[in-house]
């Protein structure tokens, strides 16, 4: 079997990711959260991430890295390591982003690994659609100003409200899944397995982003 490494922020891109890579026939050995300078949503709700990693049976990897991927020492180190230890591929949840898929082609180049990214360019509407039909449920942490109405953070979407959230997102004209950061979501529940997580304060971060701090409650390090 192939060993890969999958980097991941708890979102339903992330996790999705994870689950499809496991179909094509890979081990996943790690999941690996890159830390980088400045703010972000998930880098915010880290334990929260964390939390994520281990509904899905992992220990999250967390890395501080700089904002030039492809050229940091530490991060290539650490992945030329796993390739020594048999990792033949990193897996990303990238979907429509050219610009990411370009660092990554790059970096796994530098290292001797193969690039799996199983749903770029898939169609982000069916994206979503397929997470509302598998029970992938997704609590929305972050919403760029001026994207989603407000009333959104904090809310977890499932079966029961896909549609109201579906016609919202069609209704604004942004990509279905956030893909440009219009949303950014956490993974609440999987085909049965959950989380609880519980929104609390709402923060303004940088970005024009509005986010909201995640509590996790219960104690998910036996997954």
């Amino acid at each position: 079997m192939n060993k890969c490494v999958t980097l991941f922020t708890g979102g339903k891109e992330s996790v999705f990711s994870f689950l499809k890579v496991k179909e094509l026939g890979y081990g996943v050995e790690e999941l690996i959260f890159l830390e980088k300078p400045g703010f972000s949503v998930h880098k915010a709700n880290i334990q929260a991430v964390k939390a994520v990693a281990q509904m899905l049976g992992y220990a999250l990897k967390v890395l501080k890295v700089s904002n030039e991927l492809s050229k940091d020492k530490s991060l290539i180190t650490y992945l030329e390591r796993l390739k020594e230890r048999g990792i033949t591929a990193l897996v990303t949840g990238n979907v429509k982003i050219e610009e990411n898929h370009n660092i990554y082609a790059e970096l796994c180049e530098k290292v001797g690994l193969k690039l799996v990214e199983p749903l770029y360019n898939l169609d982000t509407l069916e994206l979503l659609i397929k997470y509302a039909e598998i029970g992938l449920d997704f609590l929305i942490v972050g919403i760029r100003r001026n994207s989603l109405s407000p009333e959104w953070l904090g809310k977890t979407i499932r079966r029961e409200n896909f549609e109201e959230f579906l016609a919202e997102v069609l209704s604004n004209g942004i990509d279905p899944c956030g893909e440009y950061g219009e949303y950014h979501t956490l993974v609440s529940e999987l085909k049965e397995i959950k989380i609880n997580l519980k929104p609390g304060k709402i923060e303004k971060g940088n970005s024009n982003i509005n986010y909201v701090m995640i509590d996790v409650l219960g104690d998910y390090s036996s997954f």
